[in-house]
């Protein structure tokens, strides 16, 4: 036996060092997998803090207002690039940075004619004409005017800052039919033999009159999980035989030319040049309007102080412009911000990386420990505690995680800590079963005698199998036959049988549907009460909605009685609200689930008093207030039953909210206004408003009439409160 169980501890030893294989290989610090990534992006998107801003990064957006305010659509002519990048030299950036490219050139069509003419008078008599030199001087000029690449060019040339763009144009499906980048220049601290992950086919950029003035080409192509989201950036591409700077380095070094070196070195330190971007606030990010830039004078003082020293990217957030990239705080953030994230991730020095030796020694850690821990929890009996500390040991890792991303490097959690639950799961598993075998054997045992709640109640708390009672605010329900005796004379046994335990079956389905709990039935009628075993703050609305759906489903099933000639039930209902025992009610042999007091014998009142007032559904006034805003009631009385010494306010129970006609709200507002003109001992003014109500088939009314007769035949003594005893139960 001995060495059974320590073949047996073996095997679990085994087994479960087999199972957290999957937290060891994720502390290795791969990229977050498919398990990791939702997770991953919900810290990153909702917990943990934001990578800094930097005031030196500026986005110039050529957002919707600017292409209304331009009345152009995207993408921009080549003359208006001029004519923005003019503008923005003017204002004295240390860098603009352009995340777009000109791989084909404008069309020329204008400009040629124009040269074609001026040529045209210079090979004609009129050039010994001064108006024909001033005209042939003039088409020159118009032609360099309307020359869009020419420019561009000379702004691009002028700023002396600009950095243009360059792609994978077979990302783009070789659709190019220009752009071919013939020369790059080297990457400053980026040493030859680096060979990124990121490798363009195809590079295309500007053409060559654009890019030889511009400052630098860098590369645009952020690369995308297989999963379509963007959550690295490759600071550095390969490009044919030699690198080239993304768009964020090369703004970046050109900006900070004294750190270039230094900066290239840093972002190959980590992750090879391709890190976990340090997500920033978008809202954070200073952010200029291109249509405010070209409006705005060539000296405006507020885009000089926005602008003057600053590393500008020009981008596009328009709507339509299909610039969008999928991302883990959105899934359709305009593409600049990924590169101006990625600057701002350099100037600041914050990345998350998921190599090095500091979290791989903390997953390593991590891991040994959930195993001791693992192995020290199959030796604890309660089982209880064994889920809480393994969701302590859960959180943990989750917390580490946290800590992880929140100080730049990634502890994958979701398989790590798949790999730690799995034994552990499989532990509790079994620790479940054998409870819950022990549960169904209570279930079997009372699941014919009590309800389902109770029975529920009883395997969560065993101990409540003993004798007892507790106080507690419920709401009674009591509903009975009209009728009964009448109607079992008109059957025979065999029918009778069938058809109430056709009227209890649909009943006890509706009151067990709203939540309530059936304590008995008492040959036709049905006692249940809301409010107990199980705690139901809304127990007088889940009752008043119970009794009414109940009588709604006693009149569709009339309809299909009456189409198999069987005689019509009606029933009535009693409904109250108050304190009551509650708890099993009998002898240690044999008991019951039931309600005792005061409130629950009023309950059973009202239902006889339906007789009286010709209602269906009659409630106390503790029950009408609890259910005010569920259900709408008419004040019907003020009466004190038998036994009583006091009078009560009773209320019929109308309907629900909403499914109650104008008309019949109207006879209750007209109901109310006469019984409250008789309590006031004004009968005629009672008479008046209840009669009509009477004539027209109103129960209610109809009783109130025949009371006034009494009335005004006997009028109530000075003082009278206007309670009505009824004398029968």
């Amino acid at each position: 036996m001995a060495a059974a169980g320590k073949r047996n501890e073996l095997m679990t030893v085994l087994l479960g060092g087999i199972a957290m294989l999957p937290g060891t290989w994720a502390a290795l610090g791969q990229d977050p997998g498919a398990l990791d990534r939702p997770m991953y992006d919900l810290l990153v998107r909702d917990v943990v803090p934001r990578g800094a801003t930097d005031d030196s990064v500026v986005f110039v957006d050529i957002d919707d207002g600017t292409l209304q305010g331009l009345s152009m659509r995207w993408p921009f002519p080549r003359a208006t690039w001029a004519q923005l990048v003019h503008k923005l030299a003017l204002f004295g950036p240390s860098v603009i940075a352009l995340d777009a490219f000109f791989p084909e050139p404008s069309s020329r069509a204008d400009a040629d004619l124009a040269l074609t003419v001026a040529d045209r008078i210079r090979d004609t008599p009129l050039v010994d004409v001064p108006e024909g030199v001033a005209l042939a001087d003039e088409l020159d000029k118009q032609a360099a005017f309307r020359d869009a690449d020419r420019q561009l060019s000379k702004a691009i040339a002028e700023a002396g800052c600009v950095v243009l763009g360059v792609t994978d144009g077979r990302l783009l499906g070789d659709s190019l039919s220009g752009g071919e980048v013939a020369e790059l220049q080297p990457v400053p601290g980026i040493p030859v033999e680096v060979t990124p992950d990121v490798v363009y086919d195809s590079p295309r950029g500007s053409i060559p009159e654009l890019a030889m003035a511009a400052r630098t080409q860098a590369g645009l192509v952020v690369p995308y999980a297989d999963d379509g989201i963007m959550r690295r950036y490759s600071y550095v591409a390969r490009a044919g035989q030699k690198n080239i700077a993304s768009l964020a380095l090369a703004a970046v070094q050109v900006a900070l030319p004294a750190r270039a070196a230094a900066l290239g070195k840093a972002v190959v330190a980590v992750d090879s040049g391709e890190p976990l971007l340090r997500w920033v606030h978008v809202g954070k990010i200073k952010h200029v309007s291109v249509i405010d830039v070209l409006e705005a004078k060539d000296d405006d003082p507020v885009l000089k102080r926005a602008l003057a020293g600053r590393i500008l990217f020009i981008g596009v957030s328009a709507v339509g412009a299909a610039d969008r990239r999928q991302t883990p705080l959105r899934s359709d953030l305009p593409g600049t911000y990924v590169h101006i994230t990625a600057a701002m991730n350099l100037l600041t020095g914050q990345h998350t990386q998921t190599g090095g030796a500091t979290p791989r020694c903390l997953a390593w850690s991590l891991v040994a420990l959930c195993l001791v821990l693992y192995l020290a929890w199959r030796r604890v009996t309660h089982t209880g505690l064994v889920i809480a500390l393994a969701l302590s040991a859960t959180a943990a890792w989750t917390g580490l995680g946290i800590y992880g991303l929140s100080h730049g490097w990634l502890v994958p959690i979701v398989p790590a800590a798949i790999g730690f639950l799995l034994p552990v799961t499989g532990e509790i598993a079994l620790r479940v079963g054998r409870a819950e075998a022990s549960r169904q054997q209570i279930r079997n045992a009372f699941q014919f005698y009590l309800s389902p709640a109770v029975v529920e109640e009883l395997v969560s708390n065993p101990d409540a199998l003993k004798l007892g009672g507790q106080r507690r605010e419920i709401t009674a329900f009591f509903s009975d036959v009209a009728g009964f005796t009448t109607l079992s004379e008109k059957l025979d046994p065999a029918e009778l049988t069938t058809l109430l335990n056709e009227y209890l079956g649909a009943m006890t389905d509706v009151i067990l549907d709203e939540g309530g709990t059936v304590d008995k039935y008492i040959g036709d009628a049905i006692v249940a009460m809301f409010g107990a075993p199980l705690d139901q703050p809304d127990h007088a609305v889940r009752a008043c909605r119970a009794a009414v759906r109940c009588n709604e489903k006693l009149e569709d099933m009339k309809a299909v009685w009456r189409s198999r000639g069987i005689p019509e039930i009606n029933a009535r209902i009693g409904l109250n609200s108050g304190i009551a025992v509650v708890g099993n009610m009998g002898s240690a042999r044999r008991f019951d689930y039931t309600m005792l007091g005061d409130a629950v014998n009023l309950a059973a009142r009202l239902e006889g008093a339906n007789k009286y007032y010709r209602t269906v559904m009659m409630v106390g006034s503790e029950t009408a207030r609890l259910a005010a805003d569920g259900a709408v009631f008419r004040k019907l009385d003020l009466v004190m039953v038998k036994g009583k010494k006091q009078g009560i306010a009773v209320y019929e129970l109308v309907g629900l909210p909403g499914k109650v006609d104008a008309a019949r709200l109207a006879t209750v507002q007209a109901y109310e206004a006469g019984l409250s003109a008789l309590h006031a001992i004004d009968f005629p003014k009672a008479r008046g408003v209840l009669e009509p109500l009477a004539a027209a088939g109103d129960g209610p009314a109809v009783m109130l009439v025949d009371r006034l007769a009494e009335l005004e035949a006997h009028p109530p003594a000075p003082g009278w409160d206007g309670v009505h005893e009824l004398l029968s139960k």
